[in-house]
């Protein structure tokens, strides 16, 4: 009875060896970082200490793996500064800036879109991703919610987010592919305290 028979496929132990099959060339990995950290006043406390310590340790990894960083820590409108990791270790003296680096006024995310897209818009930058930290608490304008449209049209350019805070906002709604909540952030407080802990949501 033809039915009761198993026709099972082996490989030919003589035979040749199969070539491996080419990667996908749709699949990006291990390039380029461009980290966007909110360092606005709503980010004081707790929330401002657990982005730089996500920015940090971005920053460890692009060194181990010998990719590109660049990283842009931003405020209100005007308030911005970047820097770029080098491959070597010289690159990590603007990390002491960083570290200390922290605006008092409102958030501006503009900007820092802007400069971003220009960065993927160069060479060797193309296939950077964008990583937005923040509680999210702005704005995007028309102009930079279009920018990035249109990096991500030339480019296949992702915008992650890391939310430091209470809720969703329109904000990272609005300019991120995908976002990934860190609701405990209040357990970053130094004595363990929740109630020491600033909540960026007013």
């Amino acid at each position: 009875d033809e039915s009761a028979l198993l026709v099972e496929a082996v490989p030919d132990p003589r035979g040749a060896p199969h070539a491996a099959m080419p990667a996908d060339p749709t699949v990006r990995e291990r390039g380029p970082m461009i980290v966007c950290v909110d360092t606005s006043g709503s980010m004081k406390g707790a929330p401002e200490r657990l982005s730089k310590a996500v920015v940090l340790e971005a920053v460890r990894t692009a060194h181990r793996e010998q990719r590109a960083c660049h990283v842009i820590a931003f405020g209100g409108a005007g308030e911005v500064v970047d820097w770029t990791l080098g491959p070597d270790a010289n690159g990590f003296v603007g990390l002491l800036d960083f570290i200390g680096q922290g605006f008092d006024g409102g958030t501006d995310i503009a900007t820092p879109i802007e400069r971003a897209v220009e960065r993927v818009n160069d060479e060797g930058w193309h296939d950077a991703d964008v990583l937005i930290v923040s509680d999210g608490e702005f704005g995007a304008t028309r102009d930079a919610l279009d920018r990035l449209d249109e990096a991500r049209s030339r480019h296949g350019l992702r915008v992650q987010g890391l939310l430091i805070g209470d809720r969703e906002t329109m904000g990272l709604l609005e300019t991120c592919d995908h976002i990934h909540w860190v609701r405990d952030w209040r357990r970053v407080d130094p004595e363990g305290n929740p109630r020491n802990a600033f909540s960026p949501v007013h």
